[in-house]
This record gives structure tokens, sequence and C-alpha cells, in this order.
């Protein structure tokens, strides 16, 4: 809805937007718009929500005759009806404007309304700004890497090693089509109505875990292939015990830099889908090699006392274990990925950074699939073509 704002009837005092001498904001309660009402009964009018790591909180409203009082307004997509022309950012009034998105560029608005913003997050590691809004809460996450397999290798499924549960019949990268090829070599499980084969498992989420867990291999492909892509398919996966197995080529995406490196299988990795199918038996067939990929999970940590420690300190014994220079460290989901609410995320940020810093931060477009996407169906024509460079996995 486009509204109409008159200024000359509105009077501030400088204190409703109090400041230090660098320009950081010393509000300890924020209000949030919710321009696009996309945040359905998880924000409700008036609702306070608590963010610890800044010691502040903010309140949700959906009223836009309210934008003269706002600290953010928060977009799913970007939305081009927000007024930004009477929207303030100077030493006497901070409002900030934020656009965020969770699905892929092939299936989400791109383009240069994205510029407008202040603010820009999305699962893209490196172009959010001030960070990334991903699938992952790392607390978990880290705790379901390092806690021991849910069943033992010797207990797994004996009529098939891989499972695959899919309602999205139709992907973007043609995954429907590669796993079809994938049956014709070895036994695929599949619950879902995408090739279903077999039935117990079919609702999303909760039964996909009870399926997975069962199972040496776990299909986790997503249905487009971008950049930094990685959805709840892998934390699924991870939680499980039972080894992904992902598709990612030319950083679309690295999935390095969400596990630990000799813990997935990359179909990109092989020459040709046969290749792939080998080496999925070799590894089935054999505990030792099997539970190599599981690496990471023997260690001395009590994995119940680190339930209990901070984010921080969870990083630290996971460093340990799988080494500080792993690009999951370094240039990954853990060292960007903070696990917290995103307003929470811009209060913490607004009270860090001045507020010229952000003004003159560059706004960038959100890149359109062509550019941040493999093309449609790559997943077969990638099998289909011949490649010069047929080097295989590294096998220990």
């Amino acid at each position: 809805m486009q509204i109409s704002v008159r200024e000359s009837n509105i009077y501030f005092r400088k204190s409703t937007w109090p400041i230090d001498e660098q320009g950081r904001s010393l509000k300890t309660n924020f209000l949030a718009l919710d321009w696009t009402g996309f945040f359905g009964s998880g924000a409700g009018e008036g609702e306070r929500v608590q963010c610890p790591s800044s010691n502040t909180t903010f309140i949700w409203t959906r009223q836009q005759n309210r934008i003269h009082e706002i600290d953010f307004i928060i977009s799913h997509g970007a939305d081009g009806s927000i007024p930004f022309d009477h929207l303030h950012l100077n030493k006497d009034k901070q409002q900030y404007t934020m656009a965020f998105i969770m699905e892929s560029e092939v299936h989400s608005g791109t383009g240069d309304g994205w510029a407008r913003f202040n603010f820009k997050m999305t699962y893209n590691l490196d172009d959010s700004y001030p960070e990334p809004a991903t699938y992952f809460d790392m607390n978990p996450y880290l705790i379901d890497l390092l806690a021991p397999p849910i069943i033992p290798f010797e207990n797994k499924e004996k009529q098939a090693d891989v499972v695959w549960i899919i309602s999205n019949c139709h992907a973007h990268n043609g995954r429907e089509g590669f796993v079809g090829r994938l049956m014709q070599e070895i036994k695929v499980d599949s619950y879902g109505s995408c090739l279903n084969n077999r039935h117990g498992y079919g609702a999303r989420m909760v039964d996909n875990f009870d399926a997975y867990k069962k199972y040496k291999f776990v299909i986790a492909i997503e249905n487009s292939n971008c950049l930094d892509y990685v959805t709840e398919k892998l934390v699924l996966a991870v939680r499980s015990g039972s080894i992904p197995i992902v598709a990612g080529f030319n950083g679309r995406p690295d999935y390095r830099r969400y596990l630990p490196e000799h813990s997935y299988i990359n179909i990109f990795d092989y020459a040709s889908i046969k290749d792939l199918v080998n080496d999925l038996k070799r590894i089935g067939n054999n505990k030792t090699l099997y539970e190599s990929y599981l690496w990471y999970k023997k260690h001395d940590k009590d994995i119940s006392k680190l339930r209990e420690l901070s984010l921080t300190e969870k990083l630290k014994h996971f460093a340990d274990v799988i080494g500080s220079n792993a690009t999951m460290i370094t240039d990954g989901i853990a060292g960007k990925e903070r696990s917290e609410n995103k307003v929470c995320k811009l209060n913490r940020f607004v009270r860090q950074t001045p507020w010229q810093d952000i003004a003159a931060h560059k706004k960038t477009a959100r890149a359109d699939s062509s550019i941040a996407c493999l093309r449609g169906q790559y997943m077969l024509t990638h099998f289909d073509s011949p490649h010069t460079n047929n080097s295989k996995p590294h096998r220990p």
C-alpha cells in the first residue's frame, strides 16, 4: 500500500534517536515495521522481541501510518512501494530499510530494486549486508555435526543405501531427472511424491529426519544450484548422522563452506553417474571407509556440556575438531552466521556502527539467476557432455 506522508505536522525530539559521538545508536528499544506482512502470526502487532546479543528489544508493527516513528522497515523482497524519500538518515534521526529473501534467484526477485535498501540479507554469505540470513541455526547445527550417528553402520537400512524425499518434481536444475538415472544404477528409496517407490514417510521435516537416519546416504540436493543456496535439506541430513549427497559446481554452491571436508558426496566430483554409483557402493559396503566420512564425530568432547555453551564457545570447540583453517570456519557458515533474529542483527549492528558508515556503504543490486546460478537442467547436461577433466575424487 502506497502512503502519503506530511512531514510538516511531525515534530521530533532529538532524544528519540540518541547517538554517541561516533554516530552509533544508543537506543535500547527499536520499532520495526513489517512492510510486506510476511512474518504472519510470528510477528503480531505490538509483539516485543528480546535481543540478548545487544541487550536490546524491538517491537513489531504493521501500521504503515507509523512510518515517522520506525527505526527499521523490513521487506520480504525488494518491495518498491516503500516511500524511501520520506525516511531520514542523519544525526537527528536514523531510519533504515532492510530487504531479505530466503528463496533462490531462480524463484525470487532480483535486480536494481535491492540497491535502494540500506541492508540486504539473503542466504548469500558474501553479498549480504551486514550479515546473511540463512537456514542455519548454528547452535544446534554444530551439535548435530559433533554428535555421534543416531543409528550405527551395521543397523542401517538393508534394502537400500540411499534415501530421497522431495515434493517439488520440477526443479530448475533437473534433480529429479538425475535421481531417475541414479535409480537405474543403484537402489534408492523415494518416499516423496517424486519418483515414489516406497511408502511410510511423506510429510516434510520431522518425517524426513526419521527416514534419513536409517539410511547410509541422504540425497540433499537443492532445487537450484546458486551461490550459497543451501537449505534445511542439508540441515536435516546432518542431523540424521548419515552422509549427505549434494550437488555443487563452480561454487554454486560450495559445500566446503557448510560442512567439514571429506564429509559428503558431491555428484559433480564424478565424470559419470556410473562412477558415482561405483563409489557409493564401495563406501556403503565398507564400514571403515563409510565411517571415514564421519571423522569429525570422533572426538573427546562432551556433547551434553557443549549444548549448554554459548555459540562462541561452541565454535571454539568445533574448530578444535575440524581445524581452525577449515573453509567452514574461515570463509563459511560457522564464521558468518550469528544465528539470531534478523532484526536483532540490525539492532546490534547499528549500535556498533556509526550511521555515517552505513549511509556511505555502497548499495548493490541482487544478481539475477544467469549470474548467481547454474543454468536450468544443468544436472543432466553435465553428465551428458564430454568432460576434459576426468579426475576422480580422492579415495582414502
